[in-house]
């Protein structure tokens, strides 16, 4: 073999390895700090410039990102404006959102803050008087359209997340008459043709089986898809439970509502909720399924050796505050013979609505955290088996509001 055109591939012995080792190790080091720090750069320049651009809400002097979403980011903003400071809520949508979602969200929001709902956090509109702002990221092939909207700062303290619910029965009476306030002054909303891209829940859930199998079938070694696969069985089995009568559907109102109503969408004061915000999976659909899907958002026990527990004592607290506040409004009824006799269904409408976005967002990115998905997954299933466990006392309570 003629080596004079060759290069020989040399063996670096052990020290020169190792101190390129070294190299890299610090060069990967650097990369993982360069990534987040730019990260934040643009974020801050995105916003400055979106706000001082397309709003006259003055110039910006800080911005915060708030943690504690899974879908949007969101973030805190300062702006100064003829010598006064003042403070924003900048929401940076996820980027499969639709526009006509979006619509929808902003239009029900002004609708309710127009008719009694004054807590709900205010839209600040754009220069040319819309509400969102569209933004596009990247050239060409790599471009990405991004939806941004500028909200009222609410007062009040963040008291609670959707995992940290242990609210006093004040808190709850007080989020139950805030969720009736906000069914009464969206009752006539017309959505003048908009709605969310997600079908409504009794036309969602036959849809889902398949795709759960689908999961089911991925070829991944980890707690999370262990645990649900061992526990789809009484998943699909509580689906093909939820059955209602085309006669008695049609007794169920529907209504706009918020389908994310948790304590941590609320601000507090005092035991008093005074803000209320999130909209952004808002669509109509049965009111009762509102409630099944809060009363599991704010009455089911994150606690140790009582997770998924629902709290019925609780729920009977949240109920009545409820009912009480429609019949002081006289606009929208109060929850009706049917709905109360479909609460079980709908608590587990409300179980499986959860499942369903874990699942969705744990297999659509692998990245993250198994044991943090794994947790929500377990709750859930945990809640959806005492639903199914304890059924009459569920209906014997709703009886009694």
């Amino acid at each position: 073999m003629d080596a004079s055109r060759m290069r020989r591939l040399e063996l670096l012995d052990a020290d020169k390895t190792f101190k390129l080792l070294g190299y890299g190790l610090k060069l990967h080091s650097l990369v993982e700090d360069l990534i987040p720090t730019l990260e934040h750069s643009f974020l801050h320049s995105q916003i400055k410039e979106l706000v001082e651009t397309y709003y006259d809400i003055g110039k910006v002097t800080d911005v915060f990102e708030i943690f504690g979403g899974y879908i949007n980011r969101s973030f805190g903003i300062y702006t100064e404006k003829e010598g006064k400071r003042y403070r924003y809520f900048v929401r940076k949508y996820k980027k499969d959102i639709e526009e006509k979602e979006i619509m929808l969200e902003h239009n029900l929001i002004t609708c309710a803050r127009a008719n009694g709902l004054s807590i709900a956090a205010g839209l600040i509109p754009a220069k040319n008087g819309r509400t969102f702002v569209k933004l596009t990221e990247g050239l060409d092939d790599n471009s990405q359209d991004w939806y941004f909207a500028v909200y009222d700062f609410l007062e009040g303290e963040d008291k609670y997340t959707w995992v940290e619910n242990e609210c006093t029965d004040e808190e709850y009476e007080s989020a139950a008459e805030v969720l009736a306030v906000f069914h009464n002054s969206v009752r006539n909303f017309d959505p003048q043709g908009l709605e969310r891209v997600e079908l409504k829940i009794l036309d969602l859930l036959p849809t889902l089986p398949k795709l759960f199998e689908s999961y089911a079938a991925m070829d991944i070694k980890n707690r999370f898809h262990d645990y649900f696969k061992k526990n789809l069985p009484a998943i699909l089995d509580v689906i093909n439970k939820i059955k209602i009568p085309a006669e008695d559907v049609a007794k169920m109102p529907l209504n706009p509502i918020h389908c994310d109503f948790h304590p941590g969408n609320l601000k507090f004061k005092d035991n008093k909720v005074v803000g209320i915000f999130d909209f952004d999976w808002s669509k109509i659909d049965l009111r009762i399924f509102e409630i099944g899907l809060a009363l599991v958002y704010c009455c089911s026990s994150w606690v140790d050796e009582l997770d998924g527990v629902l709290h019925l004592d609780r729920c009977k607290v949240f109920l009545q505050a409820y009912q009480k506040k429609l019949r002081e409004l006289g606009g929208l009824p109060p929850l009706n013979e049917t709905e109360k006799r479909y609460l079980p269904e709908m608590l587990n409408a409300g179980n499986i609505y959860l499942i369903f976005w874990c699942l969705r967002s744990y297999y659509d990115d692998l990245s993250l955290n198994v044991y943090e998905y794994l947790a929500y997954l377990q709750h859930q299933v945990k809640c959806m088996n005492w639903v199914e466990q304890h059924r009459q006392e569920i209906l014997d309570m709703v009886e009694a509001i």
